[in-house]
């Protein structure tokens, strides 16, 4: 799903370096040992890396040509497969989820090394406050979450502290956190990801739909060189569109920002609540449509809780709109497939 990109004499010869190696250690009768769901709690690399730091692990997620975006969906494992058959999809093109306070990215990356073609997205919060991302307090926690994005080779979605413009993180969001701060702390761990070499991660930067602290989240914006992706978060209604849409940091002027950064965009958490009609779903395809240059990804959150059921297979209406809005945009839609 990578470009296709002619490859420079130094790296052709690196390469040829590390396959020399690499037929040393199968001379050797080195084995590699995968970890299997449920192992013992020792942390083994998903994969053994053949890559070093200064190789890079591989190409980051594919940017779709004009007009095309994946469809992907965050989700527990195990109400995934229900997802798709609501959706009528054969698999995601992104799987997504989400890692809780200084937790493991491969808890959730591992999610997808059984469906090829689809790229796992991390939602990763790390504590922003108190200034210790900066003073390198973390930075042997970091390093070992760049180890993991490189041991698996693939191309990787790393959504870091999401909704920053909104107040209800308290590890990283606004009242909490200041903007200048935040972008320190991004850069901090962007540049860890670099030294490590782990190429095959994309950075999402990820606001809120509009200013709900009343703020452009464009303040917290870490910078052009720091941020793979701009992402955005919404939940639209029947009602209430045109300013979801058109408001200050609405869906659009989002989309606008992108586009002058030279950015991708994708919708990283999207879903309706009540009523079950199909407004929500027309939305936000036709927000693609408006697009096509800029909008690469719209990624479902298949959750729900006693306030917020945003389970697909809870809105059949939805869920029917969902379905033939794939069917007439199948041409459009980037990735591994459909059913």
């Amino acid at each position: 799903m990578g470009r296709i990109l002619a490859m420079p004499d130094h790296r052709l010869r690196l390469y040829a370096v590390l396959a020399a190696v690499l037929v040393l250690i199968v001379g050797l009768g080195c084995v590699v040992a995968f970890r299997q769901p449920g192992a013992a709690a020792a942390r083994t690399p998903l994969i053994a890396a053949t890559q070093s730091a200064a190789s890079g692990a591989g190409e980051p997620p594919a940017v779709p040509g004009t007009g095309k975006y994946y469809l992907g969906v965050s989700s527990d494992p195990d109400t995934l497969s229900d997802f798709d058959n609501a959706a009528a999809l054969k698999q995601p093109g992104i799987l997504g989820g989400y890692v809780a306070h200084e937790g493991e990215l491969r808890d959730i990356i591992e999610n997808s090394y059984h469906l090829a073609g689809t790229i796992p997205m991390v939602s990763w919060g790390v504590d922003f406050t108190g200034g210790t991302v900066v003073s390198g307090a973390k930075d042997a926690y970091l390093e070992r979450q760049a180890q993991e994005v490189i041991a698996y080779g693939k191309p990787v979605f790393i959504r870091l502290d999401w909704e920053m413009n909104g107040s209800w993180y308290e590890q990283w969001g606004s009242g909490h956190v200041a903007p200048a701060d935040y972008i320190a702390a991004w850069r901090h761990i962007r540049q860890i990801f670099w030294a490590a070499g782990a190429t095959n991660a994309a950075f999402v930067w990820c606001p809120n739909v509009g200013q709900p602290s009343g703020t452009a989240s464009q303040q917290w914006y870490p910078g052009d060189s720091y941020v793979d992706w701009i992402g955005v978060d919404a939940y639209p209604q029947s009602n209430g569109a045109s300013s979801l849409l058109y408001g200050p940091d609405g869906l659009d002027a989002m989309a606008n920002f992108a586009a002058l950064r030279g950015k991708p965009t994708m919708m990283a958490e999207w879903a309706p609540t009540e009523p079950d009609v199909p407004q929500p779903f027309d939305l936000v395809f036709a927000w693609a449509q408006r697009h096509p240059d800029t909008v690469k990804a719209l990624v479902y959150f298949n959750y729900g809780s006693a306030q917020n059921d945003h389970f697909l297979t809870d809105h059949p209406v939805g869920a029917a709109e969902y379905r033939s809005l794939i069917a007439k945009n199948r041409a459009k839609i980037y990735g591994p497939g459909l059913s």
